[in-house]
């Protein structure tokens, strides 16, 4: 995929610097209160958390801090590499979200935080499947979605600007649709502060049925 490729290059190049920005105080303060909602919709006492587009691993650490057990995957090798310096004892892979490399019934909870808007359109119901997949019975699935219409590679993107990367745009009917074809069940939803990047972006928190 041009798009994917092109993106994955741009976050390589971007990585340090980009990774400065994310792990702001500010931003970490209510990210933990969002992963801790989703720990809190666990069935399990120490849930093993699959983080999608884990990036430089700020999200692996809170979920591990706050009584989680993560694992993190991404396609940047840069991002990676930032991941491991930021967080030496998480567990980091290079995966592609289209294809997971787990067994079925693998984890209690899928964290998807900035990662899901950079996936072409036709692919978004493959990668709902492989969540639904890798998800035991009444997993949980947090997940942050841009508001709108459209997709394609944006030149100077409002969350890094000067940085080429692909983005998908949803509209609340469209993404609740694909999100209960795909086998999940909505426990709670709300939107970003203001302030976060500039834009629109819906964060949600879904139980796996079926």
């Amino acid at each position: 995929m041009n798009e994917v490729r092109q993106t994955i290059e741009t976050y390589d190049k971007i990585a340090p610097a980009y990774c400065l920005k994310t792990r702001l105080k500010k931003y970490l303060d209510w990210e933990e209160q969002y992963i801790k909602k989703l720990l809190f919709y666990s069935d399990s006492k120490k849930p093993k958390i699959l983080d999608v587009g884990c990036g430089d691993g700020r999200h692996c650490l809170l979920i591990d801090k706050n009584g989680g057990q993560s694992v993190g995957i991404d396609l940047s090798e840069s991002m990676l590499n930032e991941a491991k310096r930021y967080y030496p004892d998480g567990d980091f892979k290079i995966m592609n979200m289209r294809q997971l490399g787990f067994e079925q019934n693998s984890f209690d909870g899928i964290w998807s935080s900035g990662s899901i808007y950079h996936i072409p359109k036709k692919d978004v119901g493959l990668v709902f499947k492989e969540f639904h997949r890798v998800l035991r019975k009444n997993g949980v699935l947090g997940l942050s979605y841009k508001l709108g219409g459209g997709e394609g590679i944006e030149a100077n993107p409002k969350s890094y600007g000067g940085s080429p990367r692909y983005f998908a745009y949803y509209s609340l009917d469209e993404m609740d649709s694909l999100l209960a074809e795909s086998g999940f069940s909505e426990l709670h939803a709300c939107t970003y502060p203001e302030e976060i990047f500039g834009d629109d972006i819906i964060q949600v928190w879904l139980r796996k049925i079926g």
